[in-house]
């Protein structure tokens, strides 16, 4: 039987960048820079001069509260 380790949830995690954004949401690149300025999606932190990405966790949490969303309904 195979086991998978559970994430490190005391450390920062990983950082996404756009294309694993993508991947994660099943968003388009152009939906998702749409959500950011409405306020519906979180904002990329800086990681360099014309470096952006996402913190794991954070897209995790955005996922989460779309399934609790649609739960509700």
């Amino acid at each position: 039987m195979k086991t998978t380790a559970m994430p490190d949830q005391t450390g920062p995690g990983r950082i996404f960048g756009i294309a694993d954004v993508q991947r994660e949401t099943s968003l388009s690149r152009t939906t998702i820079w749409r959500r950011i300025q409405d306020g519906s999606f979180p904002r990329p932190i800086p990681l360099g001069a014309r470096r952006k990405g996402w913190p794991e966790r954070e897209i995790e949490a955005w996922k989460a509260s779309c399934i609790a969303a649609a739960s509700q309904r």
